[in-house]
């Protein structure tokens, strides 16, 4: 997924990677993760994680696009695989100053309705996740799911570019109200990280990189 959302950024916006330093590849016990972060020219920041663990039995891949110049609310996308069992996810959260007509996605969901949809317990972040939001499992669904991950992007990208222009401090401490909570009270991987490479570098890294704060 990581190629195909840099190849369509990269067909409307110019893109910059940023230097992470030694965060760019972090080791640590069995878990191994490879960063990438990018300023997109009058956007705003991209970022891309890959984990792998168990000796490649379990992969995750995680993108976040977050809008700083445009009022549009970020997303992000996450597949994992693991022991053969399949998580494909587009969330968007709301971190826009106004709000969009996000009805458009009612179509994705429906064409994609047969897939299994993936339930987690609840969590604080509930509320701020969007309508818009698509949440899949199961075994053997890769082609299916990112079809329809593809199609998730592709309309957000015509929201994004139709996206009115913005304060971009404004729109950043829009982003950073979640952003807080996210590390104060938590969330999956926030938490994972948390123990595998400590609270300081973790909050350095969401905050810094993943969400260009």
């Amino acid at each position: 997924m990581k190629e195909t959302i840099l190849n369509e950024l990269k067909k409307r916006y110019t893109l910059e990677k940023r230097d992470m330093g030694d965060m760019k590849n972090i080791h640590k016990g069995m878990y191994n993760f490879d960063c990438e972060a990018y300023t997109v020219k009058d956007i705003g920041n991209l970022f891309f994680i890959e984990m792998k663990a168990l000796f490649g039995l379990m992969k995750m891949e995680t993108t976040v696009l977050t809008p700083v110049n445009k009022d549009l609310s970020f997303c992000n996308f996450d597949i994992i695989k693991a022991m053969g069992n399949e998580t494909h996810m587009f969330e968007m959260y709301r971190s826009a100053i106004k709000d969009t007509d996000l009805s458009a996605f009612n179509a994705i969901k429906e064409k994609y309705s047969d897939l299994e949809n993936y339930e987690t317990e609840k969590r604080w972040y509930d509320d701020c996740r969007l309508e818009s939001s698509i949440c899949k499992k199961g075994k053997k669904i890769s082609e299916k799911a990112e079809a329809m991950l593809k199609e998730c992007l592709d309309l957000y990208l015509e929201l994004l570019d139709k996206a009115e222009d913005c304060d971009p401090e404004a729109k950043k401490e829009k982003t950073k109200e979640y952003v807080d909570r996210l590390l104060s009270e938590g969330g999956a991987a926030v938490d994972s990280m948390n123990k595998i490479i400590g609270k300081e570098k973790t909050a350095k890294l969401v905050r810094e990189f993943m969400y260009g704060l």
